[in-house]
């Protein structure tokens, strides 16, 4: 089959397309910013969308030829660069409209376990409208609606749970007796892919879950001991005192940085995340793995654990990164412009260039301080930051050598802000 996937290089997207091409199927991998998912995967025919601007008629020549469409596009909620409405209705319309016009029959929607229970939210609404916009169309149209995925790669709930996990002694949640039937990726890829076939079950809906019921709490649990972390006390935060962060959450989300905690993913733990799987294993037979059996097939790894560890760790590493360049520039223009004119004066600067120099180099500490916080492009703020830094022990040591042997340290402390900088880029990616 010629299979496009819309969502390709998203975490259940990539899985999906992975698995179709290992079955000997073209894969067409439709997603936005196709060039970091095309040195990932350039085995794919990868071709650019962007559910937030493309119509009908962007769509008809990248159907050229598809058999069969599988829809992955998703977001939590609004944010820079996320338009929940956009991915899950108007987007996904304009792609659905396509598939009539081009006489692609077989479109397979990739929903949200719950939405129906949860119609009180955005997110479940923006999800139901999109069901309905693909049930309208003359199409041999399938709607899944996975509950929890799990995987050896996390990412959104999955990457907070393990995140939670890294923690020691106490481990928060919200909760804890929301019940899920997790759902092990390999399951859910074979789920879409035999469901892809001209002659399976049509313009219907089934929800993919697991056989075992699990409550929040112990999924926190079997996964800290499938990470040899041991068993751990459970605080169930209250919703009033959990409530805040998930908000600064949603401020993060407008400032490009996104992470799982968002006033959306708090409302949906409100409802139904566990969904029922008895429709689609009688239709198709499967029988998926249970949570425990999926931990124990799949040991983890130090990579794993390096993860869980860094999980929450890494945003405040990058946070301190961030205050550190930029308290340095702040303090140089007030509490210690004093200090800094005199080590100018020092250095041999003269009167005239003294302040304009101050002025330059604590603006350009300032600077990268803020673009550390607001996550704009990391890796490069790094290479700038280094380089900087290099050149301000130069400086410093021609300047005034002696600060080499100060008790307080303040060029030998800049070695392990380096490593910390260092650290970060190297871990900068987010799929």
């Amino acid at each position: 089959m010629n299979v496009l996937i819309a969502g390709a290089s998203g975490f259940i997207g990539s899985h999906i397309a992975a698995r179709f091409h290992a079955l000997g199927h073209d894969v067409r991998a439709a997603a936005r910013g196709v060039d970091a998912a095309q040195r990932r995967s350039p085995w794919l025919d990868w071709v650019g969308c962007d559910f937030r601007h493309d119509r009908v008629e962007d769509w008809r020549p990248r159907l050229v030829g598809v058999d069969v469409v599988v829809n992955c596009v998703g977001v939590l909620q609004d944010g820079l660069g996320d338009d929940s409405r956009a991915a899950h209705v108007d987007g996904a319309a304009a792609l659905f409209r396509a598939c009539e016009q081009a006489g692609v029959r077989r479109v397979i929607h990739l929903s949200a376990v719950g939405v129906e229970a949860a119609a009180r939210s955005a997110y479940a609404d923006d999800k139901l409208a999109g069901e309905a916009a693909l049930a309208a169309c003359d199409l041999d149209w399938l709607i899944l609606r996975p509950s929890l995925v799990i995987a050896r790669n996390v990412y959104g709930g999955t990457a907070l749970i393990r995140s939670l996990c890294g923690l020691p002694l106490v481990t928060p949640v919200v909760g804890g007796e929301q019940v899920f039937r997790p759902i092990g990726m390999d399951d859910l890829c074979e789920a879409v892919v035999s469901l892809a076939e001209p002659a399976a079950p049509s313009r219907t809906r089934f929800d993919l879950a697991g056989p075992e019921r699990v409550s929040l709490a112990e999924t926190v649990r079997a996964y800290r001991r499938w990470l040899g972390f041991g068993e751990s006390r459970i605080w169930a935060v209250p919703r009033w005192l959990a409530r805040p962060a998930f908000l600064f959450g949603d401020l993060l989300g407008w400032m490009g940085i996104r992470t799982s905690m968002r006033s959306n993913a708090l409302k949906q733990l409100d409802f139904d995340v566990e969904g029922d799987p008895t429709a689609w294993r009688a239709a198709t037979g499967a029988t998926p793995l249970g949570f425990h059996d999926w931990l124990a097939a799949h040991p983890a790894g130090v990579q794993d654990r390096w993860h869980a560890r860094l999980g929450l760790v890494r945003p405040l590493a990058r946070w301190a990164l961030g205050l550190y360049w930029l308290m340095t520039g702040v303090l140089a223009l007030t509490l210690a412009k004093s200090n800094g004119l005199a080590l100018l004066e020092a250095g041999g600067f003269a009167d005239p260039v003294q302040l304009p120099v101050l002025w330059a180099t604590s603006l350009f500490d300032i600077a990268l301080g803020l673009g550390m916080l607001a996550k704009w492009r990391v890796r490069a703020l790094v290479a700038i930051m280094l380089a900087g830094t290099v050149g301000y022990v130069v400086v410093l040591s021609v300047m005034s050598p002696a600060l080499w042997a100060d008790p307080l340290g303040p060029i030998l402390k800049l070695l392990p802000m380096m490593g910390l900088a260092l650290m970060i880029a190297a871990t900068e990616d987010e799929r």
